[in-house]
């Protein structure tokens, strides 16, 4: 068997924002998950070259998974079936189909242009704030991240009128050591999307403003 490494790539930030051909990638693996598409959560999608996939043993048994079981051995079923045992998360798949097809329909360029112009209103209203992102070269192709420095929020951190989406300073774990590397306790995130609005947009700016005012 080969034992070359295999490369993964999560694309569940690049998948609502661009168009992914994996075979132009050349990737081994490439995964993304339904909430960040729009869609129900428990369920994404993962692909995989064939010859890996036929290469690996299920990790999971049950179900539609096996061909034949006997004493002696048993034998797998054909791909996907390989990996799907038991019961499939039916009703998922259904809502990530329709969530696929409301992007699609909406056009990923249309998209594009709508969180552009969410993200430049915010870069005409907000000065002096810690800012590190460029969202015409992000893997997201249009999603706009807006890191503050917030000091003591996280002691402070909860979910108001004031606040559109907030989430923990922590809850992503690689965001610690990118905190550790920039020297700051917490974060708070913004993220742009299809379903911004101008409210939105505003609501943000004051909410920004209001925690320059409180921690400066």
């Amino acid at each position: 068997m080969n034992t070359a490494p295999a490369f993964l790539i999560d694309g569940a930030q690049a998948v609502p924002h661009s168009r992914v051909d994996v075979r132009a990638l050349d990737v081994d693996f490439y995964a993304f998950s339904s909430h960040k598409l729009y869609g129900p959560t428990g369920i994404g999608v993962l692909y995989g070259r064939e010859e890996l996939l036929q290469a690996m043993p299920p990790w999971q048994g049950g179900g539609d998974m096996i061909r034949t079981v006997t004493f002696a051995k048993s034998t797998y079923n054909d791909l996907p079936w390989k990996f799907e045992a038991g019961t499939p998360h039916i009703s998922g798949a259904v809502g990530l189909g329709a969530a696929i097809d409301y992007v699609e329909a909406l056009g990923l360029d249309a998209i594009a242009a709508h969180e552009q112009a969410a993200a430049t209103a915010c870069d005409g209203a907000i000065d002096g704030h810690s800012r590190r992102t460029d969202h015409r070269h992000r893997g997201s192709q249009g999603r706009r991240r807006v890191l503050h420095h917030v000091g003591r929020a996280s002691a402070r951190h909860r979910h108001d009128s004031r606040s559109r989406r907030r989430r923990h300073p922590h809850r992503a774990p690689l965001r610690m050591p990118v905190m550790d590397f920039f020297g700051v306790p917490a974060t708070a995130r913004a993220s742009f999307g299809c379903y911004s609005t101008s409210e939105d947009v505003t609501r943000l700016i004051a909410a920004v403003e209001r925690v320059r005012e409180v921690f400066a």
